[in-house]
C-alpha cells in the first residue's frame, strides 16, 4: 500500500472535475497516489507556506506602509506640480492596489487561519477572491508596468531633447497618457471578469458551498491559451521589459554624454540628476526583479501544454504536472514581482533629498506643530514697550 496517500483535500484545495462541475471535498479520503506525486504534493504545499505565508504577508504589509507614505509625500504642495510627481504617485497607487490584492490572491491572509477557518475560506470565499479580485491584481500589475515604461521615455526624452519636451510634456499630456494607460489595461483585463463565475452548489444536504466555475467563454473559447498563455504574458511582463531595457541603456548613455559636456563648464548646475537617478533605479530594479518571470513566461510560451494539438490552459495547483525547479522558479518570481511594488519608496528615500525633506515635515507634522506654537506662546508687544520715564515723572509731580 505504498501508493495509498491520505491527504485532507478539504485543507488544500484539491478538487475533482465531474462534467463541468468542480466538487471540493470535506472529508479524509484515501486515494491512491504516486509516491513520486505524493512527494511533490508535499513539497509545493511546504514551499507555498513559507513563500506566501511567511515571506509575501509581511512584504506586502512593508509595502503597502511605504505606497501609502510616497502617496501622501508626493501629493505634498512642494512636489506635486510635476510631471514625473504624477507618474510617481500613479506609480505607487498602482503597486498598493499590487500589494493589497497579492495578500488575496497568493492567499496569504491563510498564516493566521486555523483547520476550520481554512475551511470556511475555501467554500465561501477563495472562489469570490478568483472571480472578483484577482482580474484588479492583473489590472494593476499592467498599470505599474505600463507607467514605468512611461516614465522611463519621458525622462530618456527629457535628458536627449531638454528644451522641446518642456513645451510639449505638460501636466495636461502627462494626465492624458496615464488615463490612456489606465483604458488600454481596462480594456485588455476585461475578459478575466467574464471567464469565471462563482456557482453555489449544494453539499450533504444541508448546506451550499460557493465553487469557481468557468463560464461559457471560458470553456469553449480559446480564452485561456490566447490569453493567459500569449497575450498577457506577452504584455505584461516580455514587452515592456524588452522596451525598458531598451530605453534604460539610451537614458545611461544620454546621462554620460550630458556629464561629459557638464564637466567643461563646471558652473553649470544640474537640478535633474538626482531626478534622473532615481527613475534609473526604479527601472533597473524593474528589470532584475521581472527578469525570472521573463524567463518563465518565454520558457511557457514556447512549452505550452498541447492536448491533441489544441493548445491548453494548465492552471497552477497541488496537481500540477510541473517540476520541482519549475515551481521554485515561479515562487522566486511571485517574491520578486510583489518586492518590486514594495522597493520604489525605499529608493526615493535614499536617493530623493527633497522627498526625503518633504515626508519628514509630513511624519513630523511640521504644520501641527507651527499651529501649536502659535496658540501656546503669549503676545509680548504690550510688555516688551520701553517704558516712558518722563511721563511717569510728571504725572508724580502732580500728585
Amino acid at each position: 500500500m505504498s501508493g495509498l496517500g491520505y491527504l485532507n483535500l478539504s485543507l488544500y484545495n484539491l478538487s475533482f472535475s465531474n462534467g463541468n462541475i468542480t466538487i471540493n471535498s470535506t472529508d479524509w479520503i484515501p486515494i491512491a497516489i504516486d509516491p513520486a506525486v505524493l512527494d511533490k504534493i508535499l513539497f509545493r504545499i511546504k514551499l507555498w507556506q513559507i513563500s506566501h505565508g511567511y515571506i509575501l504577508f509581511p512584504l506586502c504589509l512593508f509595502g503597502i506602509i511605504g505606497n501609502v507614505l510616497s502617496l501622501a509625500t508626493l501629493t505634498r504642495k512642494a512636489v506635486r506640480s510635476t510631471t514625473i510627481s504624477i507618474y510617481l504617485r500613479c506609480l505607487a497607487l498602482a503597486d498598493l492596489f499590487v500589494l493589497l490584492t497579492a495578500i488575496f490572491r497568493y492567499r496569504s491572509y491563510k498564516l493566521f487561519f486555523d483547520d476550520e477557518k481554512e475551511k470556511w475560506s475555501i467554500y465561501y470565499f477563495d472562489p469570490y477572491v478568483q472571480v472578483y479580485v484577482e482580474p484588479i491584481h492583473w489590472m494593476a500589475l499592467g498599470v505599474s508596468s505600463f507607467t514605468t515604461l512611461a516614465l522611463s521615455l519621458e525622462r530618456y526624452l527629457a535628458v536627449r531633447f531638454p528644451i522641446r519636451i518642456k513645451r510639449t510634456c505638460t501636466l495636461q499630456v502627462v494626465r492624458s497618457v496615464i488615463i490612456g494607460i489606465m483604458t488600454t489595461v481596462l480594456i485588455l483585463s476585461i475578459p478575466n471578469f467574464f471567464a469565471y463565475r462563482v456557482g453555489m452548489f449544494l453539499r450533504d444536504n444541508k448546506s451550499y458551498v460557493a465553487v469557481a466555475m468557468l463560464t461559457e467563454m471560458g470553456r469553449k473559447t480559446l480564452y485561456h491559451c490566447v490569453y493567459h498563455s500569449y497575450l498577457i504574458p506577452f504584455l505584461w511582463y516580455i514587452l515592456p521589459w524588452l522596451l525598458l531595457a531598451v530605453f534604460s541603456t539610451l537614458l545611461s548613455k544620454n546621462v554620460r554624454k550630458s556629464s561629459k559636456i557638464r564637466l567643461d563648464f563646471p558652473t553649470s548646475p544640474n537640478p535633474n540628476r538626482n531626478l534622473t537617478f532615481i527613475i534609473i533605479m526604479i527601472v533597473v530594479l524593474f528589470l532584475i526583479c521581472n527578469f525570472p518571470n521573463c524567463i518563465i513566461v518565454f520558457y511557457n510560451l514556447v512549452h505550452h501544454t498541447m492536448d491533441n494539438d489544441v493548445c491548453t490552459h494548465e492552471t497552477q495547483g497541488l496537481l500540477s504536472k510541473t517540476t520541482k525547479l519549475y515551481d521554485a522558479l515561479e515562487v522566486v518570481g511571485e517574491i520578486l514581482n510583489v518586492f518590486n511594488s514594495c522597493i520604489n519608496f525605499i529608493v526615493y528615500c535614499v536617493v530623493g533629498t527633497k522627498f526625503r525633506r518633504e515626508l519628514k515635515r509630513l511624519v513630523l507634522c511640521e504644520k501641527c506643530k507651527k499651529k501649536r506654537n502659535n496658540r501656546i506662546v503669549p503676545n509680548y508687544s504690550f510688555h516688551n514697550q520701553p517704558r516712558d520715564t518722563t511721563t511717569e515723572a510728571i504725572s508724580t509731580i502732580t500728585r
